[in-house]
Formats: structure tokens, sequence, C-alpha cells
């Protein structure tokens, strides 16, 4: 079908998500909302948008938001270091199942590629497609591209710098855009449009320590979203060396391989744990023991370690509060997600550092969104796919 010079505008900013719904279209088209209208009813008409979701939380009638609608297979990865997850999809239907997979320590790009490969291949399998029925393929990656500059940087994968996405296009055999966004926060926000929050932040344990948030216009419905590397706080100038090159960073303390990193050395030195069984295993799986013992109160060590690290994520909830003051906090990451007794720790400790103390209203909540539809969010982010249905 021939589509007109405002019609591939429209199509242009919602595929892009800078305007998805009809008053976002008209305030950025500068023109009056009628014609809006008319121009996203045709377009749904003839099959080119598609309704999203709806958000009710706002006075007055609930606001609809479209999505572009694509034709194509897209590969889906999450990868922040240690571990990982993929997932295929076809217009937006998840293609067999969710794959995860732990990643030994990768020191260079070719190794990265290997891994890559592995959990392609995995997730391509539960779909029973191969490599040549894909279209594209989005990676999220624990790494950032510093304003005005091609170059990225990563605390976590630091050889990242040396790379482009044009040699991951060359080993997934099909092109390949990475995703460096705030991660999960913009789209736990949207699912919790019905409850009026306004502004949330992702406090984020893993392979690295971060806060990124999200705010939205309650009035308007537009978004914005944050890096918050917390993680790249000094909290002791003479502590160890962090993976961003700097000398007592948060993140050398409290991330994943920081405690193995501990618990590997103070073992050698003789230090007597029950940790010592899962030192040479995943952080994740330091993580899960290090939660075990510290419950049972069985080993000194890992109760040490353990109240530690609650101390500084107490901490860090108090800067969050202090500074940002968002409705709503979400733990995320291996460190953290689904811990719900650490989560009660860190309240009881934050209540010391926090404004307003024991009135203050912490909310520490884990996130709603599975991680299915975090990769089916970054599937529809790929924007090399053509648009269904559209010539002229």
């Amino acid at each position: 079908m021939k589509i007109s010079i405002n019609e591939r505008a429209v199509l242009q900013l919602i595929g892009t998500g800078q305007a998805t719904s009809q008053i976002q279209l008209a305030r950025a088209l500068q023109v009056r909302p009628p014609t809006v209208h008319g121009i996203v009813k045709r377009l749904e008409k003839s099959g080119l948008l598609t309704r999203d979701r709806t958000d009710r939380g706002k006075p007055g009638r609930p606001i609809q938001h479209f999505q572009v609608k694509r034709q194509g297979v897209v590969l889906a990865i999450e990868w922040l270091g240690s571990h990982g997850s993929a997932g295929v999809f076809r217009d937006d239907q998840l293609q067999g199942s969710i794959q995860r997979m732990d990643s030994p320590p990768v020191n260079n790009l070719d190794a990265a590629l290997r891994y890559l490969r592995k959990i392609r291949d995995a997730a391509l399998a539960q779909a029973r497609l191969a490599p040549s029925d894909l279209a594209g393929a989005v990676l999220s990656l624990n790494a950032l591209r510093a304003a005005r500059e091609r170059v990225f940087s990563s605390s976590v994968i630091p050889w990242i710098r040396q790379v482009s996405e044009q040699q991951f296009s060359d080993a997934l055999g099909c092109e390949c855009q990475f995703d460096l966004r705030a991660g999960w926060v913009v789209h736990e926000l949207r699912a919790r449009a019905a409850e009026k929050e306004s502004c949330l932040v992702d406090l984020s344990v893993g392979d690295g320590v971060s806060a990124h948030w999200s705010s939205v216009d309650l009035q308007w419905g537009s978004e914005r979203q944050y890096r918050g590397e917390l993680g790249h706080v000094v909290i002791d100038p003479k502590g160890p060396i962090c993976g961003c090159g700097h000398r007592g960073c948060l993140e050398a303390w409290a991330s994943g391989p920081a405690l193995r990193k501990r618990v590997d050395a103070d073992v050698k030195s003789g230090i007597q744990t029950a940790l010592a069984q899962v030192a040479d295993q995943s952080p994740r799986e330091l993580f899960s023991q290090l939660e075990a013992l510290h419950l049972a109160g069985t080993d000194s060590y890992a109760s040490t370690m353990a109240e530690e690290f609650l101390d500084r994520m107490a901490w860090c909830v108090s800067w969050i509060l202090n500074v940002i003051g968002p409705e709503v906090i979400m733990l995320s990451g291996y460190g953290l997600e689904g811990r719900e007794s650490w989560r009660q720790r860190i309240i009881q400790k934050a209540r010391a550092w926090t404004l307003y103390g024991e009135t203050a209203d912490i909310r520490l909540e884990f996130p709603r969104l599975k991680q299915q539809d975090y990769l089916r969010e970054l599937a529809r982010s790929f924007k090399g796919l053509p648009i269904h249905a559209v010539n002229g």
C-alpha cells in the first residue's frame, strides 16, 4: 500500500519508541489530536500498527499505546557477564522456551562469541529454527556508549572497547544491534501504570552494581530513563581495584565476582567456611549459598560477609531515597532478586540512614516482569525488520 509522509512519520515515531500514544504523537508532530486519530486508525486497519499496552492509572480515559507490526524472527539475548538468557520471537510470540546459561569468565571477544553462539543455538533448537531463519538479533550488554563516542565501555567486560556491532553480526550470522539502555526499569514502570507511580529505581546487583531509574509524566505519558552507575561511587579509597580502573568502588566490594574473589582468597589463607564449596562456581551460586548460611546462622564467616553486604545495600537504598526519592526501589540481579529475608533486613538497616528515619516509607519490591517479558521488549526494539506490508 502507498502511505503518506504523515503516516511514515507516525510509523517512525512509534517504531523508535519516541511517541507511542495518540496524545504523544500529536505533541511530537504538532498537529491536532483528531488528525493523529485518523492516521492511527488507517494504519491500524491496514495492519501496519497493532495495539500495545493501555495506561489506566491517569485521570480521564485510559491511554492506548501502539506498536509497529513487523515481520521476521528475532533473537533476543541478555548477557550480563557471568550468565545470560535468550529467546526467539516471531510476531511478539516466543518460539520454544527461554534458555538460561551460566558463562565462565570471558576475557576476550573470541570467548564471548563462542558463548553467544552456544546460547543462540540452544534457543534456536527449542524454536526448531536454524540460524538462517533469523532476521536479526538484539543483544543487551552490561556496557554503555559514552556520549558522542563510538566506543563502548564496561567495568564487567572491559574488552568491549575494542569491538563493534558488525563483529557480533558476522559471528551470529544476522544483523545484530546492541541495547545499552537502562535495562528493565522502563518496562517495570510501565507495568505499574495503574498504580500512578511516576518514578522507579532499579537497584541491581550481579556481576556489576547499578541504580538505573525511569520517570514518567503522569499527565502526558512521556518517559525518561537515566543510567545510574552507583556501583562506581568510591566508598573506600584504599579498597580493591574495580573493573573501571579506580580503587574502592562499591562494585569492587559488593558484586558477585568481587565476593567470589574475596572468598577464594580467604579460603586459600586458611579461613574455614562452607562457602569454600562454591568458591569455584558461578557468582549466582555463591549468593544463594551465602543467603542460606546467613539464615541458618551456622557459619560465622558467611554471616559476617552477608551483614557487610546488606549494610552496603542499605546505604544504597538510603542514598537513592535521599537523592532521587522514587516511589519504589526495585531489587534485581542475582544478588538481590527474590531474597525476601534480605529485603526485610535492608529496610531495617536503611531506616538509620534515611531522611525521616522510622517514619520513612521505604518500598523495596522485586521485579514484576518475567524474563520472557523483557526479552520480548528487546526483540521489539530491533530496527532492522521491515515494516509489515509497506510499499512505496
